[in-house]
């Protein structure tokens, strides 16, 4: 009786229990299966059948720990008496057509402006997303903007607008070119978004098309 002992819960905990009714489980099927025709019984491998399972159980017993939800990242409000130029591009590498978009707002996160262009025979993504910088600058230029921050979400050409090393790259004309349109703001900053801030930029170039090529 002493099985029905064990799991009345009356002489050990329920851990305890468990442990040792997995144990003669493993003994009792290894004893059967050696009457039943298994030429020898390795008592290891019962060992082995046997920590086995309590750490299965162990497992099943550990709560996992849920990782807190990924905060969602947001668009940012550019300081007082400055505007934020978002810009991104689309690329389709099978036919080098993409289109670039543009959106500027102040610091109330109001849009002043959004423009979209499509391009073609582009040879690369970087180009498409440095196309679509120098329009977000040249569309800023147009309203006037005094104190602007050009918010890319491609990192590498981030980089490149940022170092001295960008006249020796594949995009150095539209290198050189930025940097000169820059010039003409009393303050200028790049900054780095990821994907999720710049979703209205990301919606403006996808609304350019070779049917409607322009649309601001």
């Amino acid at each position: 009786m002493w099985a029905k002992d064990l799991l009345a819960g009356d002489c050990c905990s329920d851990t305890d229990a468990a442990m040792i009714i997995c144990g003669v489980w493993s003994l009792w099927s290894g004893r059967n299966a050696r009457r039943h025709g298994r030429d020898r019984w390795d008592p290891n491998a019962v060992v082995r059948h046997v920590a086995a399972m309590l750490e299965d159980m162990m497992c099943l017993e550990t709560t996992s720990m849920l990782a807190p939800p990924r905060q969602r990242i947001m668009w940012k409000k550019p300081p007082l008496g400055w505007m934020k130029v978002n810009t991104d591009a689309a690329f389709v590498s099978a036919t080098g057509d993409g289109a670039g978009g543009a959106v500027v707002r102040n610091s109330q996160g109001e849009i002043m402006m959004a423009a979209a262009r499509f391009y073609k025979h582009l040879p690369d993504v970087l180009t498409g997303e440095a196309l679509a910088a120098r329009d977000g600058v040249m569309l800023a230029q147009e309203l006037g903007v005094e104190q602007l921050i050009l918010e890319l979400d491609n990192s590498t050409l981030v980089a490149l607008l940022r170092s001295e090393d960008g006249g020796r790259c594949a995009i150095a004309g539209l290198w050189q070119e930025i940097r000169e349109r820059s010039r003409v703001f009393r303050s200028f900053e790049i900054s780095f978004v990821n994907r999720e801030g710049n979703e209205v930029a990301h919606l403006c170039a996808s609304k350019a098309s070779e049917s409607f090529p322009l649309l601001s």
